[in-house]
């Protein structure tokens, strides 16, 4: 369901947490999956809850997967608050933010997050097929710490249910009119089984991406996308009833990325500052600027290797209904990224190095893996429900290079230990309080290093710089009448600057640099909004406003060499809108609109506004969908994208204008006897543009359109 609420009450006081860490059997069997919300970590009534939220069910993901090939866009045309598509961008920058702030991925209660680095490849390692549903918070969060300033997605993969075996296989292809190719296809393959005592699901995915083409026809860039890659994929659960009150959840899924060709970009934008878009086959393993696009040819002793993106989550998971101050809930969990960029080029500008004026070729690899702990008691008294518990987190990264450099980025860790307390009561039978506090400490562990050629040669002291932050929230519901009711709210939140791209540098010591870069973006969010129901139609209206004393935004340097974080006080407001109307039992639409803005304030300089990267532009989204009688299911979704222009007011920065466009795709499901059939087309009307981000941004080798046009048919069958 879009809108997430309703006025009758649901029995989900144990299913919620159930549902935070994806335990299979305690909301399976009581609740309608598509109405648990797991965001607030607290047992509660949907309609309890003081904030903005967002459910995608399983039907709504499957739909959307008849015209839609990656997660990027089903949150783009269902979450207010988001950007649109950013079609398989790899850094996920465009989409990683809510309401102009950071964004926690959470993957059956596990954090994606990197600690070190803006939110990236994460979106990456979700297989839309494995997809139970996905429930998003909107805006800051105060009880999950650290990534959750603007919001929370919280994916939920597929679960067990009890019964004898079944399964499920799925086929699939995609293609564009322009070139062979595009051709992409696709095979899903799942089984499920148990009984009282122990229920299992596998499934197992295998894709090859094929390349895109613009509306005007010609060949895309690849090498920023997940366009020309295989991947492959694993998710996989077993739950095991103790008794009727103990239960035992191993999680495992893995998935891997490859490349098995590449299209690079050059001349994104030509003199004039035109749009050009050219293309050129640069194949596997290599980046922009190193094959000459002219001769096809590569320096002298490049090697190709191909890029690779590794993804693992794994969790065990005790659940215990019947502990002596509630219900226990202890998880514990391992997750790892590895990866390793395509060949790229640097060029030595430092004057003091042997290298100097001189172009070196090598790979970047990449190792996050993370390790942590979640214990929940949830208990109960006269005056309140009470969860109270500790997180305990440990994050180690590496990235090393191959292009005989020492290395940019340090061996790096974070440990970080955090206790919270969440409360509901009921004040009178019409108002519901919600309140509750966190304590995060975290210290960072940076290791003796010596800084690339690059950054002057030069050795930097490591250290162990700390912080420790409380965080608070509180919000009340207010129920106007039986169908209608208000709500309001105050939520701090906190996600870690991008700390690794000042320590780096080792320009001013690790010490020095790090104080202004461990400074954690700590929000105050506030929100106040309605939500409930007319006639056949629901409704929510939110209004929100956030403020950071010490906010960050990625930015190119001035020599144009690397990204850097730039701290400065922010605040950022807005109002999304949602409408769900049931024209018949066979007709429904469901419709968001969303607007945001924002500014900050540079060092002795007045405020100006938040650029491209940051503040998403008007979104209006809307969705249809019409049962007939036997001969199909059809839906119909459309977003339009406005404008933002506010280049004469931003100093720094993505400063570019962002220009509108509007698209629409369709999609049907056939019952052939035998399975059903689906068959979609993306982008139908063949629009020319680009996102919204590669606008803001008009980075030479970013500034290239978006995919036009692409038909998409798979077979499905259960058995």
């Amino acid at each position: 369901m879009q809108l997430t609420i309703t006025m009758k009450y649901l029995p989900i006081s144990a299913a919620v947490m159930a549902a935070l860490f994806n335990t299979a059997n305690v909301y399976a069997a009581d609740v309608d999956e598509t109405m648990v919300i797991s965001g607030s970590r607290v047992s509660q009534h949907i309609n309890d809850v003081p904030r903005s939220m967002t459910v995608i069910s399983s039907n709504e993901i499957k739909e959307m997967l008849t015209y839609q090939k990656d997660f990027s866009s089903v949150l783009s045309q269902l979450v207010p608050g988001m950007g649109t598509s950013i079609h398989g961008n790899l850094t996920s920058k465009g989409q990683n933010n809510i309401r102009g702030r950071r964004v926690l991925l959470l993957v059956d209660g596990v954090s994606q997050n990197n600690g070190f680095l803006d939110f990236g490849q994460e979106m990456l390692a979700i297989d839309p097929e494995n997809i139970e549903r996905v429930e998003v918070i909107r805006g800051g969060s105060a009880v999950y710490g650290i990534g959750a300033q603007g919001g929370i997605i919280n994916v939920i993969t597929k679960t067990p249910r009890k019964g004898k075996p079944s399964f499920k296989t799925k086929i699939g292809t995609n293609f564009q009119p322009n070139g062979g190719d595009s051709l992409g296809y696709s095979l899903y393959q799942s089984a499920q089984g148990g009984d009282d005592t122990n229920q299992w699901h596998i499934g197992l995915g295998a894709k090859h991406n094929g390349g895109s083409y613009g509306a005007d026809g010609k060949r895309l860039p690849s090498k920023a996308t997940s366009d020309d890659m295989n991947d492959f994929n694993l998710n996989s659960m077993f739950n095991h009833n103790i008794d009727g009150d103990r239960s035992l959840t191993f999680n495992l899924s893995a998935r891997q990325a490859q490349d098995h060709d590449g299209w690079c970009s050059a001349n994104g934008l030509s003199e004039d500052g035109k749009h050009d878009g050219t293309a050129y086959r640069c194949g596997a393993g290599i980046s922009d600027n190193v094959m000459n696009p002219i001769t096809g040819e590569l320096p002298k002793d490049v090697q190709r290797s191909p890029v690779k993106r590794r993804f693992i989550n794994t969790k065990l998971r005790y659940q215990d209904m019947d502990f002596a101050l509630g219900m226990l809930d202890v998880s514990g969990y391992y997750m790892s990224q590895k990866g390793r960029t395509a060949t790229l080029k640097y060029r030595i500008k430092d004057t003091s190095s042997p290298f100097h004026g001189k172009d070196v070729y090598g790979n970047n690899f990449t190792d996050f893996q993370k390790y942590g702990l979640k214990a929940n008691v949830t208990s109960d008294f006269d005056w309140a429900q009470m969860t109270w518990g500790v997180d305990i987190e440990q994050q180690q990264y590496q990235q090393p290079n191959t292009a005989g450099l020492r290395n940019i980025t340090p061996d790096v860790g974070q440990f970080t230990l955090a206790t919270f307390a969440q409360f509901n009561s009921d004040l009178t039978d019409s108002t519901k309080l919600s309140y509750g506090a966190r304590i995060e400490g975290s210290q960072l562990q940076v290791s003796d290093f010596t800084t690339s050629e690059v950054y002057g040669n030069h050795f930097v002291k490591g250290g162990t710089p700390s912080f420790v932050e409380p965080l608070f929230n509180v919000g009340v519901v207010q129920e106007l009448s039986d169908d209608h009711s208000l709500f309001a709210s105050f939520a701090q939140g906190m996600s870690t600057n991008e700390v690794l791209r000042d320590i780096r540098t080792g320009q001013n010591g690790l010490l020095k640099s790090v104080d202004g870069a461990l400074r954690p973006v700590k929000t105050d969010n506030y929100e106040m909004g309605f939500r409930g129901f007319i006639g056949e139609a629901s409704y929510s209206v939110a209004g929100f406003y956030s403020q950071s004393d010490l906010g960050a935004t990625l930015e190119i340097n001035q020599d144009g060499t690397r990204l850097e974080s730039v701290r400065a006080p922010e605040r950022v407001w807005g109002v999304e809108t949602t409408l769900n109307y049931r024209f018949t039992d066979n007709l429904s639409s469901q419709n968001t609109f969303s607007w945001q803005d924002g500014e900050r304030q540079l060092k002795d300089k007045p405020w100006e506004p938040l650029d491209g990267t940051r503040i998403a532009p008007i979104k209006l989204t809307s969705m249809w969908q019409y049962q007939t009688n036997g001969f199909g299911n059809y839906n119909l979704s459309m977003i339009y994208s406005g404008k933002r222009d506010r280049s004469q007011d931003i100093s720094r920065g993505a400063l570019f204008p962002v220009d509108e466009f509007f698209l629409a795709s369709i999609g049907a499901n056939y019952d052939v006897g035998v399975g059903t059939l689906h068959v979609g087309v993306e982008n139908l009307f063949n629009e020319l543009y680009i996102t919204p981000y590669n606008q803001s941004q008009m980075s030479t080798y970013r500034y290239h359109y978006a995919p036009g046009r692409r038909f998409f048919v798979s077979y499905e069958v259960k058995y």
